[in-house]
């Protein structure tokens, strides 16, 4: 019997590449992973063909994450680079741009062991010299192969607020840029950023209103990401949501796959991971659901599935049109 894992996301665990498995109706083809659990997990070939992956060969793999039907997402550890290392890169180009508050920003393209350009935000060109410097840059993380730059002193200066607390910011206008409107936000400290109105729309945020929100992490260009307490819920505690619908799929490997989809306070859609017993039941229907607040991502709420089996659980189904 295969031993049982509790892969968590940010974990790392090893991996061996059995085969490879071209996606029914598609041309994308996938590495096929063993893990230490016995079971079969897909990785896309296209995002990592310098790698220099094979079959039969053991690699290392993070959890990148785990999305609310149990689905697993794994990042290959890249062949050289390592997350929080610093490395020396050759400069290509330099660009300018314009940051959500009309203010230049600078990103200096450069090149990796592979050929390959990545973009790294810096404080100003003079005294680099494109084809001839180098950067010291810091691998922030490595996502579908794709390395996230930044240089450690830029990021350190913008960061007056620390990861995980909460802090009071002032919501100052709404600005458009790139095609989408923000929220323009003022810290205690005097320092702006930015949150999509579009995920908040339900918290009817207005121009001069003040609001409590908490950091999340810091961009490589400074800029600070940052979720607004929510209205109505508070994080650690358990509420009832209205329950939508269970669906199930089974995939390539035949594992059961099935996701709940919950109706929150503000008439937001949340999906959440069923419990085995309700999975059991024939036609699982209840009115709603027990649900724990974990955390809060882009206006609503993550949840975690506490509901009770009771034996009163069914119900009948909505009439259909």
């Amino acid at each position: 019997m295969p031993g049982q894992v509790n892969y968590k996301e940010g974990q790392k665990f090893p991996f061996v590449i059995t085969n490879k498995l071209t996606l029914p109706g598609t041309d994308e083809v996938n590495w096929i992973l063993l893990g230490p659990d016995q079971k079969k997990y897909l990785l896309p070939e296209q995002f990592y063909l310098n790698y220099n992956l094979k079959t039969g060969q053991q690699i290392t793999c993070t959890i990148d994450k785990i999305n609310c039907s149990g689905k697993i997402f794994l990042e290959p550890d890249h062949p050289y680079y390592r997350v929080g290392e610093r490395y020396d890169f050759l400069v290509l180009r330099i660009t300018e741009q314009e940051d959500f508050l009309g203010k230049l920003q600078y990103i200096a393209w450069v090149q990796d062991l592979h050929g390959l350009e990545w973009p790294c935000p810096i404080d100003k060109p003079e005294g680099i010299e494109p084809g001839y410097s180098y950067l010291a840059c810091r691998i922030d993380r490595i996502k579908k192969g794709e390395l996230i730059l930044s240089l450690p002193a830029l990021t350190t200066r913008f960061m007056t607020l620390k990861k995980g607390k909460n802090y009071t910011f002032r919501i100052q206008d709404i600005k458009t840029f790139e095609n989408a409107q923000f929220y323009i936000l003022k810290d205690t400290i005097g320092n702006f950023h930015r949150l999509p109105v579009v995920d908040y729309v339900h918290y009817r945020f207005k121009p001069g209103q003040e609001i409590e929100a908490t950091v999340i992490r810091y961009r490589p260009n400074g800029e600070c990401l940052i979720e607004p307490l929510h209205p109505h819920y508070v994080i650690g505690e358990t509420y009832a949501f209205a329950f939508i619908t269970l669906e199930r799929t089974v995939d390539l490997f035949g594992r059961l796959e099935a996701v709940i989809t919950v109706q929150d306070i503000c008439n937001q859609s949340v999906k959440v991971k069923p419990l085995q017993w309700q999975l059991e039941e024939e036609d699982y229907h209840p009115g709603e659901i027990r649900c724990q607040v974990l955390r809060f991502n882009k206006g609503k709420p993550v949840l975690n599935n506490v509901e009770k089996r009771t034996g009163k659980t069914k119900g009948k189904k909505k009439n259909q049109a």
